[in-house]
């Protein structure tokens, strides 16, 4: 044994001491030395090594409780009536003795968790439930519990399901415990702790702990400051969508029995912003469960009863009340101010105006059973205060009407775009003139206000539903025809506004998507002048027209000239091609020096690319539906996916065991789509012009001299745009492969692949720089975003291995080795 474990070990033994001197003399020494470097050194080794027989953290652990219990019993075993200062000594001396454990344990687990788990684990459980322990040794276990084992992965996959349950049920019962000595916040954040475990790590929590947060929450009635229950509250969420798969019932039924007490905490008690988001999240969670994808009758999947709907029209009245009280204090303060209400109160509202707004019933009387306790309820021995309620698109249409003021505005445009995105359905054919009216009229009023982009947003989800409606009478196209035209025309005055220009493009091509206003050639003019630059939002509007319209071959500009007489080697193609690459007609590029934004914007996957190879051919909407028929490979699709309760929805809906036929034909028409598209000619003088313009603005990359060493995003950014050409024209059959790889733009990316490997082999002895560190990371993400590891035969597919064979093994070894430096 090395000099300095045996210093260590003296130290121990002194601490199990029968004398409290003499204890209390190795304490300073014993902290020295865990912190001693050469000490640490050994016994990490020896931990790490596992070999009993040396002294290692462990071990010094077991002394150190030892000596914890000595010093605990000579406390207990003093006179218990003795002074103030006595007491307040004796406390101090409590709360050292716990500082020197959680001293420990930070330095035995700062380089890595070296203590076992279950020495942790039970030195803690055994001083929380020992009553005669002190608050403060309790206080500082569970803060041990919750810092040094609840937040290390490790310690979570060496605790048994047994340990699981017994932290739950003792923290529970703490919780429901009145006491002045409890943390009880402390204690709900252990107990959220406790729950995702339980739920990750084992078969999940019994649904008889159910009844421990029943408890917790009714409480909370009782109770004007709530400690700790948005803990409680996030715990019962993590429970509930464990628990909801197979136990649906019981879930409705207690969500029926506990959230009119959550409606009377928020309506009674002065909450804050954390809590009424979990509250919110909670009322979500059940909303997905009673109704899931919205389904409002039984025969459809809803759970549906009397107390349930009940809770529905209080919370709708209470989200009003709350939205319209938010409004008011942006209205009234001073300062700056978010005019926009978050997103998932929102949602909330949405949800609950689908399962409450009826054609039907324009007004309604409900009880507020929520104000009484649930025994007054049920005995019916207090009367049920009654308030009358308005309901329906009425509602929206008013406060849409009745406010100038920003603030109270656009929380109800958010709630509008919300419910008709969601459930297009829900929207009555008879609200679609009126409600365009008002939102025509909120348009123009103040284009540049903060409403402005919250009015688009909802023009555009408007204008997709109305082009789901195949029921509309001939008057009623006629009167909404006019609206749109009027639309239309507000839209192109303000497309130069890039405050606004993803909203105006998202509502172009809703407008183009729905085939609700004729598309003339002042539309193609956007894609042709210095009007607009190409952005995210220009392509997909742009793509969503070359689907859906005819390209004209010429477009009219200035005092009706035709270009074809000015120019005749331009068409409207080409100079779509050439405002996409940043060729303006006025400019020579052999002159340019910049380079054009069009490589250093982010476009989705292939969807620039599927452009450019449409233009060139003859049929141009014809290809672009080609493309836009082939699904989505699911790499690309994992990638937007969020995770949500969706699969679960999913679930409850197929125990109504309809037939779903929907999902046959769906996948015949995808399937017979795609076979009918075959044979495609290309207008062989556009394909040489995009040709020419790649492998010039290639050229212009590689000859960049704007910085010490060449972009390596922007290399790469041309290098995908080059091969994703080439992998579109293999998939429409206008050439082969093997033909791709001996192209001038396939060398042309090599070239630029290559360039980027010397960039990054430079990078290699400048890891320090920042910016140089993040410059590699999105390099790198854009090189994967490039590949796909699909099976099918689709553009991705080929593009990706396109890109794969200009990946050179120097490169890639090079990115590991900068990767393997950064790495601590």
């Amino acid at each position: 044994m090395s000099l300095a474990l045996n210093d260590l070990l003296i130290c121990c033994r002194q601490l199990e001491h029968d004398r409290a001197t003499e204890r209390r003399k190795e304490v300073e020494k014993f902290k020295r030395l865990i912190r001693d470097p050469e000490t640490v050194q050994h016994l990490d080794r020896h931990s790490d090594s596992k070999q009993g027989k040396y002294l290692n953290w462990d071990a010094v652990f077991r002394f150190l409780q030892r000596y914890v219990q000595k010093e605990t019993e000579s406390l207990k075993t003093a006179k218990p009536n003795v002074s103030a200062s006595t007491q307040a000594t004796r406390q101090k001396r409590m709360q050292e003795i716990s500082s020197l454990v959680k001293y420990f344990i930070k330095c035995a687990n700062k380089r890595a968790p070296r203590l076992k788990c279950q020495e942790l684990l039970n030195y803690v459980m055994d001083t929380v439930k020992d009553s005669s322990n002190s608050a403060v040794y309790g206080a500082d276990c569970s803060n041990i519990l919750l810092k040094d084992i609840l937040s290390v992965r490790k310690y979570w996959c060496e605790i048994s399901q047994q340990q699981w349950l017994e932290l739950f049920s003792v923290y529970f019962k703490l919780y429901l415990k009145p006491s002045q000595d409890i943390n009880r916040v402390l204690v709900a954040r252990i107990i959220q702790a406790v729950t995702k475990g339980c739920c990750s790590q084992t078969d999940g929590l019994n649904s008889k702990f159910l009844d421990f947060f029943s408890k917790a929450i009714q409480n909370a009635r009782k109770e004007k400051i709530s400690a700790g229950l948005n803990h409680i509250l996030a715990a019962f969420i993590i429970f509930l969508k464990t628990l909801a798969v197979n136990f649906r019932i019981q879930v409705c039924e207690l969500g029926d029995e506990i959230l009119p007490t959550l409606l009377y905490v928020w309506t009674q008690h002065r909450l804050n912003d954390s809590l009424k988001e979990v509250i919110i999240e909670l009322f979500q969670l059940q909303i997905y469960i009673h109704h899931p994808k919205g389904a409002k009758t039984q025969d459809k999947g809803a759970y549906e009863s009397r107390k349930w709907r009940s809770i529905l029209y209080n919370l709708y009245e209470l989200l009003v009340n709350e939205i319209s009280h938010i409004g008011s204090r942006g209205k009234y303060s001073s300062g700056s101010r978010n005019y926009a209400v978050k997103e998932n109160l929102i949602e909330l509202m949405a949800d609950v105006c689908h399962q409450v707004f009826n054609e039907d019933t324009r007004s309604l009387e409900i009880s507020q059973s929520y104000t009484t306790t649930q025994r007054e309820f049920s005995d019916n021995s207090v009367p049920c205060k009654k308030r009358k309620i308005e309901l329906g698109w009425d509602v929206i249409k008013d406060h849409l009407q009745k406010s100038q003021n920003d603030f109270e505005l656009v929380p109800w445009l958010q709630i509008a775009t919300q419910l008709i995105s969601k459930y297009p359905a829900n929207l009555p054919n008879c609200e679609l003139s009126p409600l365009l009216m008002i939102l025509y009229q909120l348009l123009p009023q103040r284009r540049h206000g903060e409403r402005t982009p919250y009015v688009l947003r909802c023009l555009t989800e408007f204008a997709l539903c109305q082009g789901k409606k195949s029921n509309l009478e001939s008057s009623q196209k006629s009167d909404l025809l006019k609206l749109w035209i009027k639309i239309w025309s507000v839209i192109f005055r303000s497309i130069s506004s890039e405050q606004i220009q993803a909203e105006n493009f998202g509502l172009l091509g809703a407008i183009i998507q729905g085939h609700l206003v004729e598309v003339d050639r002042e539309f193609w003019k956007l894609f042709t002048g210095s009007a607009c630059k190409p952005s995210c939002p220009a392509v997909c509007c742009l793509t969503l027209a070359l689907t859906g319209c005819v390209v004209p071959e010429t477009v009219k500009m200035g005092m009706e000239q035709n270009i074809c007489e000015v120019n005749r080697s331009f068409s409207l193609k080409e100079l779509i091609m050439k405002w996409l690459l940043l060729y303006q007609l006025e400019d020579d590029f052999e002159d340019r020096t910049e380079l054009p934004p069009i490589l250093y914007s982010n476009f989705p996957h292939l969807a620039l690319e599927k452009i450019l190879v449409s233009l060139t051919m003859k049929n141009s909407k014809a290809a672009m539906n080609f493309f836009q028929s082939v699904p989505e490979c699911e790499q690309h699709q994992k990638d937007k996916e969020e995770p949500s309760f969706s699969a679960v929805e999913e679930l409850f809906l197929q125990t109504t065991f309809d037939k779903m036929d929907f999902l046959t034909v769906v996948k015949e028409c995808a399937i017979e789509k795609h076979r009918s598209s075959i044979g495609f000619s290309v207008h062989q003088n556009l394909k040489e012009l995009l040709d020419r313009y790649l492998l010039g603005l290639s050229e212009q990359c590689l000859n960049n001299d704007s910085s010490e060493t060449t972009d390596t995003e922007t290399l790469v950014r041309c290098s995908s745009l080059l091969v994703g050409v080439l992998g579109c024209y293999c998939y429409v059959g206008i050439i082969t492969e093997e033909e791709a790889y001996k192209s001038e733009l396939f060398q042309k990316a090599k070239s630029l692949m290559q360039c980027a490997g010397e960039s990054i082999t430079l990078f290699k002895d400048k890891t320090n720089e920042e910016s140089r560190i993040v410059s590699l990371r999105n390099m790198m993400h854009l090189c994967t975003s490039c590949l796909c590891n699909c099976t099918k035969h689709t553009p991705n597919k080929i593009a990706s291995g396109f890109f794969l064979r200009l990946l050179t093994s120097k490169l890639v070894n090079d990115i590991a080795d900068i990767c393997r430096n950064l790495v601590p």
